[in-house]
């Protein structure tokens, strides 16, 4: 699948980027580059979602909010989320 190479992660934190989603499984392409891209995020403090559904229907919309809504798993650090795009 595609995805992020460590270099873009830098990338987005250098520009401020503070979270980011993609519809693939993981941020990265399987494998050595996936494990290099969560360090990375976690290194850059880069929140970032996965599995993302639908993100077309955003295109071209113009600026949202984005909620996503965690379960809450004591000591966990992932969890899935129910994600929400509010237009103004």
């Amino acid at each position: 699948f595609p995805g992020l190479a460590v270099e873009s992660v830098h990338w987005l934190a250098d520009r401020g980027i503070g979270m980011f989603g993609v519809e693939a499984v993981s941020p990265a392409p399987e494998g050595e580059p996936n494990f290099q891209a969560h360090l990375a995020c976690g290194e850059r403090g880069i929140t970032h979602m996965e599995c993302l559904a639908n993100l077309d229907k955003l295109v071209g919309r113009g600026r949202f909010r984005f909620i996503g809504f965690p379960l809450k798993i004591r000591g966990g650090t992932a969890s899935p989320i129910r994600a929400v795009a509010i237009f103004e």
